[in-house]
């Protein structure tokens, strides 16, 4: 496969978009009904900690400049069982693209057009991800980058107008059931918004000019994604309060509908509605991506291009079953998502790095590799 080139700049806006994904307008109910008033501080909370984690993909991918993070799962515990856990990170994949897409059909049915099948949003969004990803890497990074500015002055102008709603008692007493609730909705933030990011290792540092500000652009990255949904959290809490939050579907939506300054500018969901789009649409793609190129390493295959269309159809297929309903979808996304994830996205990057140590140390002292 020729080895393709992005620029740093377009690695900071993938990942800045990338953090935010679905988390940019589902995240904040879950975070508001486990912490309460106190969600915003999980968010600072699951950010600082998310650092630890954006330093070990970024080290662990560093190791290995020419490989991508399936080639580096097969290089690090070898053929056979490196092959089955690079196999697993596949399937993780397989399931994550299709799990988004079902979030934009819920969306559009739920809120603008009910006597529409799900499955015929899902298509339509699906055609555009399997055409990015047939115009390749390269389109898909210059893309985002222009998103990134879209996103960024859609949001402060969303939050901004926002402003006039607040009420700052609802956030107040901080920390009014202690720190163990706070603690507790961090997990479920970093489950949607930091261990996800172990996917685009499978873009970095192999298609990076300069490894060093490579590293810095997805904390860069990391740090803008995590301020938009900090913000996003926040104002919920300020604007709506901590009961209506929870017990919305989908609350930074909600938000939206809250913009009413005189008669002029009001109903401004749109920009929100645009916002979520990109961010679903980022993570997607780069799902998609991982499971189509991850696929074609491990098969030995050339060209992953070749595989992005069937996997498409098949993607489109199991976007319309991947969940039986909400009540079903709540309970993976809460219960069976963190737990999924955080193996992929925390403990094999750590047990890759002891294993490249302790190879490393092997062959210092004159042991075999």
């Amino acid at each position: 496969m020729n080895k393709i080139k992005i620029t740093n700049h377009q690695l900071l806006a993938i990942t800045a978009v990338y953090v935010c994904g679905a988390s940019a307008i589902i995240i904040s109910a879950n975070a508001a009904s486990l912490a309460k008033r106190d969600a915003w501080i999980s968010a600072i909370v699951a950010m600082l900690f998310g650092l630890i984690v954006i330093w070990i993909n970024t080290y662990l991918g560093g190791l290995y400049p020419n490989k991508t993070y399936v080639q580096v799962i097969q290089l690090l515990l070898g053929k056979w069982f490196g092959g089955f856990v690079a196999s697993n990170f596949i399937l993780m994949c397989f399931i994550g693209a299709p799990q988004f897409i079902w979030y934009v059909g819920d969306f559009f049915t739920m809120e603008y057009m009910p006597n529409t099948p799900s499955y015929v949003i899902n298509i339509i969004f699906s055609i555009v991800v399997i055409v990015a990803l047939l115009y390749g890497i390269e389109v898909i990074a210059r893309t985002f980058e222009i998103f990134l500015y879209l996103i960024v002055v859609m949001f402060i102008l969303s939050m901004l107008l926002l402003t006039p709603n607040i009420d700052i008692t609802n956030i107040l007493p901080v920390l009014e059931n202690g720190i163990v609730p706070v603690l507790n909705a961090s997990f479920p933030l970093l489950a949607f918004t930091t261990f996800p990011t172990i996917i685009l290792n499978m873009v970095y540092p192999v298609n990076i000019k300069d490894i060093k500000d490579g590293k810095k652009s997805i904390l860069n990255g990391y740090l803008i994604g995590m301020a938009i949904i900090i913000t996003s959290i926040l104002m919920c809490n300020l604007v709506l309060g901590n009961t209506i939050t929870a017990n919305s579907r989908f609350p930074v939506f909600l938000l939206s509908k809250e913009i009413n300054i005189g008669i002029i500018i009001t109903r401004l969901e749109a920009f929100i509605i645009i916002v979520w789009l990109i961010t679903i649409f980022n993570n997607t793609v780069f799902y998609f991506y991982a499971e189509t190129l991850g696929l074609a390493q491990l098969l030995k295959l050339k060209n992953h291009k070749k595989i992005i269309l069937p996997l498409g159809l098949i993607m489109i297929v199991f976007s319309g079953i991947i969940y039986n309903d909400v009540i079903y979808e709540m309970n993976w996304d809460t219960e069976v998502w963190p737990l999924y994830i955080i193996s992929f996205g925390l403990i094999l990057p750590m047990l890759l790095l002891v294993v490249f140590w302790i190879k490393k140390l092997l062959h210092r002292t004159g042991g075999k590799t």
